[in-house]
């Protein structure tokens, strides 16, 4: 049992860091989307629209998303050194 709580704990700490390193791998083609210059726009909603700006909401999820599986993968593996 212990190989196993300690097995799916290392699964989720290596999704959970994927998760996190997502922003990192990014196409030339995005790359240059997201580095051209714009105006900003007069409200909070046309501002949410930019590419920029909808590129870091992205990446807040992909890190949340990240920080949850690297917090289960701790967990999992804590069970098994307790066990």
């Amino acid at each position: 049992m212990n190989d196993f709580l300690n097995t799916v704990g290392l699964i989720f700490s290596f999704l959970g860091s994927l998760a996190l390193a997502r922003g990192f791998f990014i196409s030339k083609k995005e790359a240059i989307k997201l580095g051209v210059s714009r105006w900003s726009g007069e409200t909070n909603e046309e501002n949410l629209k930019l590419p920029q700006v909808q590129d870091r909401l992205k990446q807040k999820r992909w890190g949340i998303i990240g920080a949850v599986l690297l917090f289960i993968g701790l967990i999992f593996q804590l069970l098994a050194q307790a066990l």
